[in-house]
């Protein structure tokens, strides 16, 4: 009896990808500084700076340099349409055991800066956290790590996550209709 050579086997998949277009998955990986910093002559990850003083910021290299919130749609847009090695910098591979991972350090509604990573998040020091957002409000600052797994190659980097702001709405409504009809099944 013939068995089926490992060889063989890698060869149908590698052709599956192939024809299939798959690739892996893949996290924005950068730090934007803020609307404050202007360029790569004021602020570096290595430097002593306010934003880093605290320890607890992470600073990923490369740093996105703009005056605005940086658009990931866009990025994602020009590395996934190019497909040259040159637009890839700020978009890493995901590996396994890893989640795609944004920072946010946000004070009185505004956000004063964003790290965008490849890492692994943990809650209470002890359970893997795959998917979710967490807050922490300190000192007028608010701090949110939003952790995700991008499902394939083709699609966008899930840490470009939006904060579900719905959540609230939703609940209010409900217990508005159950109020309702809890009312009304009581008068009869």
């Amino acid at each position: 009896m013939k068995g089926v050579h490992p060889g063989a086997i890698l060869a149908i998949y590698a052709c599956m990808f192939l024809v299939l277009g798959l690739e892996d998955p893949h996290c924005f990986h950068f730090t934007w500084p803020g609307p404050t910093v202007r360029n790569k002559e004021e602020f570096s990850c290595d430097d002593d700076d306010e934003l880093l003083s605290n320890r607890i910021t992470p600073c990923i290299e490369p740093l996105l340099f703009c005056h605005t919130k940086p658009n990931v749609t866009e990025i994602w847009s020009n590395v996934h349409d190019d497909k040259k090695e040159e637009n890839t910098t700020y978009v890493e591979r995901m590996e396994m055991g890893y989640v795609c991972v944004r920072y946010t350090y946000e004070y009185n509604g505004a956000v004063m800066n964003i790290s965008y990573f490849r890492g692994k998040v943990t809650e209470d020091k002890t359970i893997p956290v795959t998917t979710g957002c967490y807050v922490h409000y300190t000192e007028g600052y608010s701090i949110e790590a939003c952790a995700c797994k991008t499902k394939d190659g083709d699609s966008i980097p899930c840490n470009l996550t939006i904060k579900n702001t719905y959540s609230p709405l939703i609940i209010l409504v409900t217990a508005i209709i159950s109020l309702f009809v809890y009312k009304i099944f009581e008068t009869s």
